[in-house]
């Protein structure tokens, strides 16, 4: 279900505001069109004619003061209201005016013409109550929070991020933010046991085979060096994790090899 959004009122306000003007610019052409015909014109029509100019500053009233910094100080809530019902209340008496002129008999060949400007007149008039209530809203919104839909001190367009829920807060987190949390330095523990793994696990430490026995899994170089595997100079010498250099329980080991040419 879609959520309404107080602070998109302006926003919405504008455009029906627009559409409004939108119209009364074409009734007011049609009108044109009315007074050039065989039309007895008298003051009904001039009535919907003229409110289409008086309407003009109205609209702008309500449409650039709520959106401007500088002019926001003059868009009072109830000031807006008061000037959407006003003028909901003008434009109804302006299509009924032009209504009634053409049930008079004097709209001649301009009948059709008039009927369409009190077509436009009535949607211009629904256009005005939405507005109205809308006004009311705000007003009411006013009370609720001191200020004017969409018009807040603090920018609404960020995201409001809940202070004990940010990424570098240290207040306590849910599981949700555990990831980023409580995330160990050293998620890996190492069995005292089994084979080497890893840097700094070679010196002082007691060999992980004891018996001098092969070991089955070799460990990649961590920098201990250990006596080769094979007796055979042509051979290749194994590196382990673990190594006796430096143990407390045994002496400095060195590979066989040919050391009288040193």
């Amino acid at each position: 279900m879609v959520e309404f959004d107080p602070h998109n009122l302006q926003k919405i306000k504008l455009g029906v505001h627009l559409a409004q003007a939108a119209l009364i610019a074409v009734s007011w052409i049609i009108e044109i069109t009315v007074f050039r015909s065989s039309a007895k014109i008298d003051g009904r029509p001039g009535w919907y004619f003229g409110l289409c100019f008086l309407t003009i500053p109205a609209i702008i009233f309500l449409t650039m003061t709520p959106r401007y910094t500088r002019t926001r100080q003059f868009a009072n809530p109830y000031a807006l209201a008061t000037v959407d019902g006003l003028f909901c209340f003008l434009w109804l008496t302006a299509f009924a005016a032009q209504a009634s002129f053409n049930s008079s008999g004097k709209a001649g060949d301009g009948l059709g013409k008039s009927k369409a400007v009190v077509g436009f007149g009535v949607f211009i008039w629904l256009f005005w109550i939405l507005t109205t209530l809308m006004s009311l809203y705000g007003v009411v919104y006013y009370k609720r929070e001191g200020y004017l839909p969409g018009a807040s001190r603090a920018p609404h367009n960020a995201q409001m991020i809940d202070p004990d829920k940010e990424a570098f807060s240290t207040a306590p987190h849910d599981d949700e933010y555990a990831r980023v949390h409580n995330v160990d330095d050293n998620e890996v523990i190492h069995d005292a046991g089994g084979p080497g793994y890893g840097l700094g696990s070679g010196y002082g430490s007691e060999p992980s085979n004891p018996g001098n026995q092969s070991p089955r899994y070799e460990a990649p170089y961590t920098g201990g060096y250990v006596p080769p595997s094979v007796h055979d100079d042509t051979s290749y010498s194994a590196y382990a994790g673990a190594s006796s250099v430096g143990s407390s329980s045994g002496r400095a080991q060195f590979p066989d090899a040919r050391y009288d040419n040193v």
